[in-house]
Formats: structure tokens, sequence, C-alpha cells
């Protein structure tokens, strides 16, 4: 189920903006939540891949692992994770624009079993959760040097 889409102007290429979002030492600057990603293992990063998610929930710190169910630099990135009887598909769609990106983030959150019971209130703090994730990913990049 489509639950949100943000979309926001990046006044960098596609390139420098999916090299930013997937450099895992940035996600604490400007994902929700997140304290670090580190990729479980070995490897290049690729569909398919774990990824290890610490979030810092209201003081109490959690970790999850999520899949990283799309890879095509530099135009789409995805995570995918279950947990509490909900899956979670997040996706970031890039696409030049102008003199920049268009960056696009979808979520989709599916529940299983009895947590229907919960989709009101979870669809209500996912939305409020994300809402100024890509207006941070936006500050933060353009304040960087272009390289």
């Amino acid at each position: 189920m489509r639950s949100f889409t943000h979309s926001a102007h990046i006044g960098r290429t596609p390139e420098h903006v999916f090299g930013f979002m997937t450099d895992f030492g940035n996600a604490s600057r400007w994902m929700s939540l997140v304290k670090r990603l580190e990729f479980v293992g070995t490897g290049p990063a690729a569909r398919g891949r774990q990824v290890l998610v610490t979030l810092d929930l209201m003081g109490k710190i959690r970790q999850t692992v999520s899949e990283m169910w799309s890879y095509d630099p530099p135009r789409r990135l995805g995570f995918r994770n279950t947990a509490s009887g909900i899956t979670g598909q997040f996706e970031y769609r890039l696409e030049p624009e102008r003199d920049g990106t268009r960056i696009t983030f979808t979520a989709d959150i599916i529940p299983h079993g009895l947590a229907w019971l919960l989709l009101p209130f979870v669809l209500k703090t996912h939305r409020a959760r994300y809402s100024d994730q890509l207006d941070r990913l936006k500050k933060v990049i353009e304040a960087s040097p272009q390289s």
C-alpha cells in the first residue's frame, strides 16, 4: 500500500546525490532516526545486499536488518525490512532536472496479520517521521562543496 510520496529538487547531479546517499557515513545527517548504516558482510553495494540499520528511538538504540531491494546507480535506491508484523519498502528515484536532480521518496507500508489494526497509527507515525527527510538531504548536500 502506497503510504506516502515526497519529492524535492536538489541542485546537484544525480551522480552526486546518489553518491552522497550511498556513502553510509552520511546517513545520520539526513535519514530520520538513523544513527548508522553499514553493510552486513563484505562485497560491493548491490541489489539483495543486507544493511544493518542502527536507530535511535527516543533514546533507545535498536538495530534491524534491511535488504537493498533496489540498486540502480544513479537512478534508484531502495530498502525493505519487516519488523513487528509490518513490512516497510522505501525507494528513492533520482532524475535529472534543470540544474540538478528531482528526487522522489516513496514508502509502502504493508501490515501482516493483526498488524492491520495498527495501520492508521503506523501510517501517521511514518508520514510525520519522513516528511522532512528530503529537505534535510537537500540542505546537507547543497551546503557541501561540489566535486
